[in-house]
């Protein structure tokens, strides 16, 4: 690229991000010389009647860039999952950025892209591409996979057999009782095991295969012993919901702590392996078996009473009769040694859970005076205002912090604290409505990560030194400086001209709706009449 067209893709990336450029300018940027800006439209608010338009551009990059944007109505989402081309649908409904939404998509749109018939011009992908892509972590809520289960098209409840596990009892029986042939052997298979003969076990050289039958397939008696004999693949062993009891019983009394931790939660523990393992000298494992939901009321209260405090809160947090949807709930919000603490976080899924707990046990958790239940409490989504204003003061800093993940009400200040603490949901929290971007901290301009200085960078409430941030060693600090609107229309106008910072500089609010079209007649020539 010359430096004249690295000049001109510049200027267009700074004026599409300008939250001055409204419909007369960013309608400019419809042209293939736009193209520069295509992929900024996916990283603001557009306006309504802007997207009208670009859902009305024959260039499918545009379509592709807005489809991006987790800012878009209802309504335009719709349109772009009807599109003519099958990756700019599936871009709206599951993409990257499509997990960044604060609000769920319409059903509809939803839909139309899973049952993969609406007409397409292209077809780019397989519709089991599009399904793989669809069904990874966090991409399809599980308030929409929950009614998957229960749809009157036999083709959406066929794609919830997999999940059928996760699902509450009612659908499970309901999928397993379907009338229609295809959706009932597709939730027997994934309910029941696969059964290995020792014929084809012997057939199974690829020692990564084998590894997945470990897993969850019911083996030969022969195969188990051999590995139990040779100590192979025993952590694979252990997660095997379909182990015989002596197998079990063998696994909790190995050497091996991290072996029991994994068998600790076995749903055919007996009760003597259970009463060892509340014994055990490792905490893991003691703290695995708390959250075990067979376990009797008398190893509920000598769990409750274990000298680890841990291990303890997971005991007494969850009281017989123990009820699966908590349980689930509690392991989610449970300590672990992660960089964030929380599992399904670790992936990017802060969804509430399939199988729902009742809403009146996640209000009794926000008043309890376990941490562990109060976390478990500031996962839900729907909480009322008085609960949210009481866990948004709770002394714990993990209550705070969950609260902020998950609840679109949480005020400006957790947002804002949850974002220093959690590099990886960053994306998330600042796509939120009330994410605070002025009169934030004056330190954070000092803050060893760039991502934190680039933030104070663009506050249009900053009162430091932008001059320094303009001298950043990191390229994105130093863009988000020079759009920050503090600076003068002069310096401005001479960061236009500085090859480092013209992208920055281009962005910045100073410019007015004139300006930003007379950098557009430089790149893309004059404005036409109408």
């Amino acid at each position: 690229m010359s430096e004249p067209e690295e000049a001109g893709a510049d200027l267009l990336r700074g004026v599409v991000a300008n939250p001055r450029a409204g419909t007369a300018v960013l309608r400019r940027l419809l042209v293939p010389a736009g193209r520069p800006a295509w992929q900024g439209f996916g990283l603001r608010p557009l306006p309504a009647d802007f997207v009208e338009l670009a859902l009305d551009c024959p260039e499918r990059g545009v379509r592709s860039g807005v489809a991006r944007n987790p800012w878009l109505a209802d309504e335009h989402c719709l349109r772009l999952a009807r599109d003519p081309v099958d990756l700019v649908a599936l871009q709206v409904v599951g993409g990257r950025r499509a997990r960044l939404r604060p609000r769920p998509l319409p059903d509809e749109a939803v839909e139309l892209v899973l049952l993969g018939t609406f007409p397409r011009e292209t077809h780019l992908l397989t519709q089991n591409e599009i399904l793989g892509e669809m069904h990874g972590v966090g991409m399809i809520r599980n308030a929409f996979r929950r009614r998957m289960a229960d749809h009157p098209e036999p083709e959406l409840r066929l794609q919830a057999c997999p999940f059928i596990g996760a699902l509450p009892p009612g659908q499970r029986a309901a999928l397993l009782a379907d009338p229609d042939p295809r959706v009932r052997a597709a939730a027997e298979r994934a309910t029941g095991p696969r059964h290995v003969t020792p014929q084809e076990w012997g057939r199974i050289t690829s020692e990564r295969e084998r590894s997945y039958l470990y897993q969850g397939s019911a083996l030969p008696l022969e195969v188990i012993a051999d590995a139990l004999a040779e100590r192979r693949s025993l952590p694979a062993l252990a997660g095997n919901p379909h182990l015989p009891p002596e197998a079990v019983r063998t696994l909790a009394a190995d050497p091996d702590p991290a072996i029991r931790s994994r068998i600790a939660r076995h749903p055919a523990l007996a009760p003597e392996s259970m009463a060892q393992l509340a014994a055990d000298p490792d905490r893991e494992v003691r703290h695995r078996l708390a959250g075990h939901p067979g376990l009797t009321p008398d190893l509920i209260d000598l769990l409750a009473a274990d000298p680890d405090p841990e291990v303890a809160a997971r005991a007494a947090a969850d009281p017989a009769p123990r009820d699966p949807a908590r349980g689930r709930v509690l392991d989610e919000t449970s300590p672990r040694e992660s960089p964030y603490g929380y599992r399904r976080a670790d992936f990017g899924d802060l969804d509430e859970p399939l199988d729902v707990p009742d809403p009146a046990w996640y209000l009794a958790s926000a008043t309890s005076p376990l941490p562990l239940l109060r976390r478990a409490a500031a996962t839900c989504p729907h909480l009322d205002g008085p609960t949210v204003h009481r866990l948004a003061a709770d002394e714990d800093e993990q209550v705070r912090d969950l609260l902020a993940l998950h609840h679109l009400d949480a005020p400006p200040a957790l947002l804002l604290d949850a974002y220093l603490r959690h590099p990886a949901h960053r994306e998330r929290l600042r796509a939120r409505p009330a994410f605070p971007r002025a009169g934030l901290p004056a330190g954070l301009a000092r803050h060893p990560d760039r991502q934190v200085r680039e933030l104070a960078a663009g506050d249009p409430e900053f009162d430091g030194d932008l001059e320094a941030l303009l001298a950043d060693p990191e390229r994105a600090v130093r863009l988000a400086a020079a759009a920050n609107p503090r600076l003068g229309a002069e310096r401005v106008a001479e960061l236009l001209a500085d090859p480092e910072l013209r992208e920055g500089a281009a962005a910045n609010p100073q410019l007015g709706e004139e300006r930003l079209h007379e950098l557009l007649d430089g790149v893309l020539g004059e404005r036409r009449s109408g």
